[in-house]
Formats: structure tokens, sequence, C-alpha cells
């Protein structure tokens, strides 16, 4: 123990600079200079450091010296001068109004940013990727699991200790859910990610969509003439192999900006379940195997041209095509009415999915305060085509086919202005949205090699929706340390759907408020608290909508629920943050309408269906906590509890008594070099048991580790990361019924390794087109 204590004092002496510059910067009229950039030089070698958001800096350096002394804002320079530091030197700094000259920083070597590995602001948590060294090199997916407060699994994303969110990519909302979901952010790069932002509060912008907030994924832009190209290639080991490759073009002009991607893989997984459903004088018990390939292209090009310093065009379109192929095994053993059953089923599934995304925008800037007008128009159309054959072995086999075909088309077009004053910033827009979506599900029995139409197993369903939004917000100080945004939010929407089977219709519209309300208060430099309060809205995805019966064996099936109602959510926030490293939040949850899966046994067959059966109210406490004092060392902690508490609309559903539950993440990253070019991860998070409606999960953990090494000037990126080191992932738990309790574990491929390289040419500071655009409707499609 003491030597350890020694070579850790030892090494903290070594790496840890002893001298510094330590002040304030402002301009002429005294107002703090926020994030501006400090660049000390001494013989071609440069140090910086990022200013605090009231204009507050500390530089360190590696010796005693002569310096010269640059301040930039907006990569100009704004103040000069020629600096002597022995030790400390408390130096406050009054800038020019003017910058002095432009100038591209080359060569910086970071010794100190502000710009963390986390970071709190008063709506929203951020996860910066790009300075997190597990999550370079994997796909989306993976950095979302390494982001505090996110859970992952094969099919869903969620908030720790909550549910149902929703996912943007650059304020535009995705239209996946489940496993399409999954597949699409497996397809994007943690390389062309900045951040991940977790927003439990929404303001009024933003649809009303997901009821425990958002999660919006921001891509790296950057603003520099010139192009650059990269390269990547990656592999995933486990019992199988997957693998990625891919190319980027980015090209910025003084008024044409391009960027263009194409990318192509494979990802094979295996997954092994089981579902015990036992009750009184009954069981339905299916062991089961899984395997996927999951095969993809994917090609975008994003434009913008610059018509003038006020106006600005662009267009988006992305393309893929993804052809899955997937077999499930599962054995069942039932006993129903007395009589004990035995069969076996196996369903192998060829999926044919093409989607395409466009995306057009036009962008006025009105006046020098930062006011814009934006419109912009979007469209998706899905085309997804199911083969399924199904076969049953009872004593016989029995033989049938699923072909299903589903068309999704989306139309967007809304319009935003933002206005800014003196001392007030509003927001205000129109939105209008119009779903279409055309299922059709066509049921053959195989017999003697001739396929036969089932008519009481086949379907089609035509569901039209139509959402009209309005919003408007306005962000202002009330004091000197008081700030507040408010907000409100209304959307009215119209469903139609029909099933042609039974000609059953649904039909109804209705119309909400959704107000947001932020206030804040900032102490001192060290001490903020924040008070947010939001409604939500939780629509269900089209998948779950749909009536159609999609049979995994003769006596078992999927389907949809076509009366299906959206949930709503009430959602409180009261925050504390000291010295921008450490954060408590307590929150509450009220949620009316929730809607979850259930599974049946009737008449000989089990199926699952989604309905409206809970209520439910969650209060919790969240902990986060980020150290970097040592320069060879960053560390979060992220904790949250929470106290759940549901009441069943329904009879048939069993709902567990309030409970509490946890969970905890903590991330390390060991920089082995002063330049930061190597550096080793090390990360676990767990969860502990919880109960939500009537689901009682299991505990569940995961220990990762990593390791990054930057060449030829950071134009060549190895990523070694091993995940789930001693394979305790997965899903179990059970779900409680008035007559039986189906006990449930899934447990997939977690445990693996992933090695990337990236090889970067041209100017590595241009990112190309990048304007953000918002089609939250994305997210709805699927299910």
């Amino acid at each position: 123990m003491k030597k350890a204590s020694f070579l850790l004092i030892n090494l903290f002496g070594i790496l840890t600079f002893g001298q510094k510059i330590e002040g304030k910067i402002t301009d002429t009229n005294n107002t703090n200079l926020s994030y501006v950039e400090i660049v000390a030089t001494q013989k071609d070698k440069k140090y910086s450091s990022i200013s605090t958001e009231n204009g507050n800096f500390v530089l360190q350096l590696p010796e005693n010296g002569t310096y010269k002394l640059e301040i930039f804002k907006d990569q100009k320079s704004i103040f000069n001068e020629e600096i002597q530091v022995q030790g400390t030197l408390l130096k406050n700094i009054q800038t020019t109004s003017q910058p002095t000259a432009e100038k591209q920083i080359e060569g910086v070597t970071v010794v100190a940013s502000s710009k963390k590995l986390v970071e709190r602001k008063v709506d929203r948590l951020v996860f910066n990727v790009e300075n997190s060294v597990a999550s370079q090199g994997v796909d989306a997916v993976e950095a979302l699991s390494k982001t505090p407060m996110l859970r992952t699994t094969d099919d869903a994303i969620s908030i720790a200790g909550k549910s149902s969110v929703a996912i943007m990519v650059n304020d535009r909302l995705l239209n996946l859910s489940g496993e399409e979901l999954i597949n699409y952010l497996k397809n994007l790069r943690s390389d062309d990610i900045a951040k991940i932002e977790v927003i439990t509060t929404p303001p009024a912008k933003y649809a009303a969509e997901g009821k425990s907030g958002l999660i919006n994924i921001i891509l790296k832009k950057n603003t520099n003439i010139g192009w650059n190209a990269s390269l990547q290639t990656s592999g995933n080991v486990s019992s199988v192999t997957s693998w990625r490759d891919g190319a980027t073009f980015n090209y910025q002009g003084k008024k044409l900006s391009v960027s263009t991607s194409g990318s192509m893989g494979e990802n094979i997984w295996k997954q092994k379940n089981y579902n015990y459903s036992i009750g009184e004088d009954q069981y339905w018990n299916s062991d089961g195997t899984y395997w996927g390939n999951y095969r993809y292209k994917n090609a975008n090009i994003k434009t913008e041209y610059k018509l003038n310093d006020k106006n600005l065009i662009g267009f988006n379109y992305n393309y893929s095509f993804s052809n899955p192929y997937n077999i499930s095994r599962n054995n069942v053993r039932t006993l129903q009415n007395g009589i004990s059953t035995e069969f076996a089923s196996q369903n192998v599934n060829h999926n044919h999915n093409n989607n395409h995304y466009a995306t057009a925008f036009y962008d006025i800037k009105l006046d020098s305060l930062g006011s814009k007008l934006s419109f912009s128009g979007n469209l998706i159309s899905n085309k997804l085509a199911l083969i399924n054959n199904v076969s049953t072995f009872q004593n016989t086999e029995k033989e049938g086919v699923n072909y299903n075909d589903n068309l999704y088309n989306v139309y967007s077009g809304q319009v935003d202005l933002e206005k800014n004053f003196s001392k007030i910033k509003t927001e205000s827009g129109l939105k209008y949205t119009m779903f279409k979506n055309e299922s059709t599900a066509q049921f053959f029995d195989i017999e003697n090699d001739e396929t036969l139409l089932n008519p009481q197993r086949s379907n089609a369903f035509i569901y039209h929706e139509k959402n009209y939004a309005a919003y408007m917000s306005s962000s202002f100080k009330i004091a000197e340390k008081w700030d507040a945004k408010l907000g409100l939010r209304y959307e009215y929407t119209e469903l139609d759907g029909t099933a042609k089977s039974d000609g059953a219709m649904v039909k109804s519209s209705y119309g909400k408020f959704f107000p947001t309300v932020y206030f804040s208060y900032k102490a001192d430099d060290n001490n903020t608290m924040s008070l947010n309060y939001s409604r939500r809205i939780r629509r269900p995805y089209f998948g779950n909508l749909n009536p159609s019966k999609v049979y995994t064996s003769d006596y078992e099936y999927y389907v949809g629920n076509q009366f299906l109602k959206p949930s709503f959510s009430d959602n409180v926030e009261l925050s504390y943050v000291f010295k921008n490293n450490f954060t408590t939040t307590l929150y509450f949850t009220h949620t009316s309408d929730s809607w979850d899966r259930i599974q049946k046994i009737e008449n000989g067959n089990k199926f699952t269906t989604t309905e409206n059966f809970f209520t439910e109210n969650q209060t919790g406490m969240s902990l986060n906590y980020s150290y970097n004092q040592l320069r060879w060392l960053e560390s979060n902690i992220f904790l949250t509890g929470f106290y759940n508490q549901s009441t069943s609309t329904r009879s048939d559903v069993n709902i567990f008594p309030a409970s509490f539950g946890a969970n905890l993440n903590i991330n390390n990253s060991f920089y082995l070099r002063k330049d930061k070019n190597l550096a080793f991860t090390l990360g676990y998070w767990m969860d502990l048991p919880s109960k939500q409606g009537n689901s009682d999960i299991d505990f569940s953990n995961n220990l990762y580790a990593g390791l990054k090494l930057n060449l030829l000037q950071k134009n060549l990126m190895i990523n070694l990361s091993v995940n789930d080191i001693f394979n305790t992932q997965a899903y179990k738990g059970r779900e409680t019924y008035s007559n039986f309790t189906s006990n449930f574990k899934y447990k997939g491929l977690s445990q693996s390794a992933n090695l990337s390289v990236t090889y970067k040419f041209g100017n590595n500071n241009i990112k190309g087109a990048t304007k953000q655009t918002k089609f939250e409707e994305q997210s709805r499609v699927g299910g």
C-alpha cells in the first residue's frame, strides 16, 4: 500500500504543472467574456484553456519563463501581450472590442479545458462523446450505453429508472422504435458524434412526444474552409463476428457546403431466452434461441448554400437498405384444461427494408441579435416487406408463411421564429404533420407443397393521422441572479384507422396544451439551483396500433391494438449544481393511461398485445459527480434512486406493490501520455432490481474497458474496447396477471471485443454541411 501511494504521489508530481495564469476576461464594457480561448506560446509550443461562463480562467504551464499570451474569440485574436510567469500569475484581462487579426489556431496542446466529459445544464445533461475514450470507434448504441442516465437493450433505449424516451439526431426525432431504432443507431459511428444530450424536461419548441424526455445526438460540425475525408473499418468479435466499413467526404467553401458518407456492414447476434407462464392449473413454458444477421447499406448527402450573409438554403437526403435474416426456434410445453401438450416451432424471417428521408430548409437571419426565421419541409418513406416461414412440429409438421407489407409515409412542414431583444429571447412556431400507414398481412397454409390463403389469419390496416402544433416560449432574466424560461405548446391530433378483416374502425380527435416552466438561481460561480416543470405525451407506435396478427407458431402470435390511447405525464425537477462538478436532482413524475405489452392465454392460444392498463407515480433522486483534478485521470459517477408506485385499471393485470430501485454508472479515463494520445478507460454500470407496473426486473450489471491510440497527428485512430467483461448483462424478470405469472429472460451477446481503425486526410477541421433539422415524428415508425 505504501509503495502504491509513493508511486501515485510521484506520478502526480511528474504530470502536474506547477505554474499557471489565473484571472478574468472582460471587454471594454466590463462584460464577462464566456468560453473564449486563452493561448500561451513559448518556443513554438502552445498551451490553451477556455474561460468559464463568468469569464474566469486557469491556464496551467509547464515551466516559468516568457510567454506570448493571446485571447481568441471565434478563432479571431482579441488580445495579444508578452508576459513573464513565475509560479502563479494573477492577471485580469480587458480585451479590445474588435478582433485584431483573423487566425486559425494550429498545433495547440490543450492542457486544461472547461469542456468536461459530463456537463449539467439547466434543462439537460450533456455527455461529450468526443472526450470519452470508451465511446471512440464504436456505434451510437454503444456510445449511448456509456452515457450517464441511459440504458440500452437489444430493442430499447431508456433513461435509468424511467422509460419511453424519444431519440433525436441534431434536433430531428427518429421515426423508429424497437429493433429498427437499434439497427439505425448501429449505422451511426461515435466518431461522428460530438455529444449526447439527455433532456428530461424538453422546451416548448420540441414536440411533446416522449414520457421521460428526449435524447439528442449532436453530430460534429465546423466552418473552416477546405475539405477532408475519412475511411473507417471496424470489427466486433464475440461468439460471432460483425463488421462495418465506411467512408466520408466533407467540403466547406465560402458559400457551398457538402457532406456525404456511405457505409455497409453486417451485424450478427445470438440470443437465448425463456418465458415460463405458470398459473394455478395451467402453464405455458417456452425455451428458445435466436440468431440474426442484419445486413445493411447506407448513403447520405447534405448540402448547404449561403446565398448571402443572411440567407441559407439546404437539402438533406438519406437512403438506407437492409435485408435482415433471422431464425428463431422454440420448444413449448403447455397444460390447459388438464391436458398437457408439447410442440416445437421455427421461424425463418427474410426482411427487405427501403427507407428514404429528405428535408429542405431555408433560414433567414433577421438582425444582429441573432434573430432567425426558418422554413423546412420533410418527407420519410419507409417500405418494409417481411416473409416469415412458420413451422410447428407436433406429431406432424404444420407449415405456414406470413407475407407482411408495410408502407409508412410521413410528411411535415414547419416554420420557426427566433426573435431576440436586448433582454428577452423568444421562440415561436407552427407545424403540420401527416402520417399515412398502409399494412397488409397475408397468411398462407402450406399443404402438400401448395400455398392456401387463410382468410382468418389475414388482414389489412389503413391508418391516417394529422397533427397540428403551435408553440411559443420566452427566456429572460428576472433579476441579477435569477433566470426564467416559460413555454406553451398546443398539439391537435386527428386519427382514422380501419381494419379490413372485421371492418373495425377507430376515429378520434383531441387537443392538448403542454406547458414548460424553468427557473434558475445562480448564487455565485459555484452554486446554481433550478426548478423545471413539463407536461408530455407518449403516443403509440404504428406497430402497436396494427391489428393484423403475426404468427410465430400455430398457437402463438403478436397483435396490435387500434384502440390504444396515448399516455400523458407531468414532470417536476429540482436541481442543485456545485462547481459544475456535483449535481443533485430531485424529480417527480405522474403518468396516466400508461401502456405496455400484455400476455394472454385464451382458447389454447398465447398472444401478446399492447394495452393501456396502469397509472404511475415515480419519485427519485440522482447524484452526478465529475472528478478531473488530476491531469491523468477523469472520473464520472452517476447514481439514481427512485420509488415507483402504480395502480392497475384492469382486473386481469396484477400490479406490484410500491418499491425502490437504483442505477449506478462509473466511468474512468486514464491518460497514459501527457498529450492524451494514449488513454485507457474502465467503466461499470449496474441496475438494482426494480418494479414498474406489472413488471419486476432483476439485477443486471456490466464491466467494460477500452484503449485508444492516436497516431500521425491524430489522423490515424485505433480503438480497442471490451464490453461486459464478466458476461453479466441480461434482461430478466417477471410479469404478473390475475391467472398466471410470466417469468422471462433474454440473454444476448453483450460480451464482445471491438476493434476500429479510422484514417482521416485533408483538413480535419472540416465537417461539411451540418444544418440541424427537426423531424420529430420519425420516432413513431415501427413498433
